[in-house]
């Protein structure tokens, strides 16, 4: 989101958002998982290894901030995640981003 910001994009899409977590402790603490990673995409992610566990509170601070400094500079974050548990941002379908992108676009140089 800071290097779309950065590079002056007008409109972003998260896609693959689902903040959330199965597993139960403290933020960043290390714990080791064993057998297939439930939290991702594939198995094999995390699974059999130490990581550590998210901070959902803290990138919910971070995905205000977001919010705050896109929409005050006239820019919008949506969230086109399938069953995501992000409720920061205007929650779209993928096909309603999709449709958002092939809107013709003036860009000024």
């Amino acid at each position: 989101m800071q290097l779309a910001f950065y590079m002056g994009f007008k409109r972003i899409f998260l896609i693959g958002v689902d903040h959330h977590f199965t597993a139960v402790g403290n933020p960043n603490e290390k714990q080791f998982l064993k057998g297939d990673d439930p939290n991702h995409f594939t198995p094999g992610y995390f699974g059999n290894q130490e990581w550590h566990l998210p901070d959902l509170e803290g990138s919910e601070l971070a995905y205000h901030m977001a919010r705050f400094n896109f929409n005050r500079s006239g820019r919008e974050i949506y969230d086109a995640t399938v069953d995501g548990k992000l409720q920061i941002f205007p929650k779209i379908t993928f096909e309603q981003a999709l449709d958002m992108c092939k809107k013709k676009v003036v860009v000024k140089m």
